[in-house]
């Protein structure tokens, strides 16, 4: 049986990418697997309608104006999809000092802290440079006693960090509900001990010492506020998600709350951002 495979370039990713999936999945389209920026898609030949399809690109172009999107479509003969994601999968080593990987990869022991991640539709595995970037900034940060926020947590996976580092009380917070329910199970994985909620900012009820944010540049500038509102003096913010050339209005925006940029990072024309709270 042959399959159609569409590969998807999608910015935002992190917002738009199971939207566009679940829209897919309503014309027959059956699995995905991510990649950097953006997602395979695979369905059955005989399922598969280019008039449907066409018309769903355009409807969702159409009411999402904001986001940029191209495809690639290609025949391909039934596969081990599970082989086959486990081939594409490849474990992370941030500086040895992280190793996120899958339950199919051995960890390693000279690693100081490794982490297993079952990512299904999350975002959130360190393949993509802002969640690597905000590992690199936490490998220097002495979270040890204190209390973190990880909004729009993804996978879990910079919560389950900040928790094996020694934070005293770490929440994670995603407004989707695969992600809510797939950090859950990465947590219980790492036997970690961390409050996971289902929402936004406006669940914010309490301070933090570090507020983590690897989300995109819009919902940054729009929630940096209520961001500020439960982040402690001399706090820390960690902002992801984002590309080098929207830096500066972030540090604008940043800078109206009392925060000051410490650390500027880059990766493949993605920035990572560590700002302290100034009063």
């Amino acid at each position: 049986m042959k399959y159609i495979e569409v590969e998807f370039c999608l910015e935002p990713l992190q917002i738009y990418s199971e939207i566009l999936q679940s829209d897919l999945c309503d014309i027959g389209f059956e699995s995905f697997m991510d990649t950097f920026e953006g997602f395979l898609a695979y369905c059955q030949e005989g399922l598969y309608s280019e008039k449907e399809f066409k018309l769903l690109i355009a409807r969702f172009i159409e009411l999402n104006p904001e986001v940029d999107i191209s495809t690639k479509i290609k025949e391909i003969e039934q596969q081990d999809w599970n082989a086959e994601w486990e081939k594409s999968y490849p474990a992370v080593l941030i500086n040895d000092f992280c190793y996120v990987h899958a339950s199919f990869h051995e960890p390693i022991k000279e690693v100081e802290y490794n982490i297993e991640i079952s990512p299904k539709m999350s975002f959130g595995t360190a393949h993509h440079p802002t969640t690597f970037q905000i590992i690199q900034l936490l490998q220097n940060e002495d979270v040890r006693g204190k209390d973190v926020m990880d909004m729009g947590s993804g996978t879990g996976v910079l919560a389950i960090l900040t928790k094996m580092k020694g934070a005293s009380y770490v929440e994670a917070i995603d407004n989707d509900e695969w992600a809510f329910n797939n950090a859950k199970e990465n947590i219980d994985r790492n036997n970690s001990e961390i409050v996971v909620r289902y929402g936004d900012a406006d669940l914010l009820d309490r301070d933090y010492d570090i507020f983590i944010a690897n989300i995109n540049r819009n919902i940054l500038l729009q929630d940096i506020s209520k961001y500020a509102n439960h982040i402690r003096k001399n706090g820390v913010l960690f902002l992801s998600g984002f590309y080098t050339n929207d830096v500066d209005m972030l540090v604008e925006e940043a800078g109206k709350y009392g925060f000051d940029l410490d650390i500027q990072l880059s990766k493949e024309n993605w920035a990572a951002l560590r700002l302290i709270k100034n009063k």
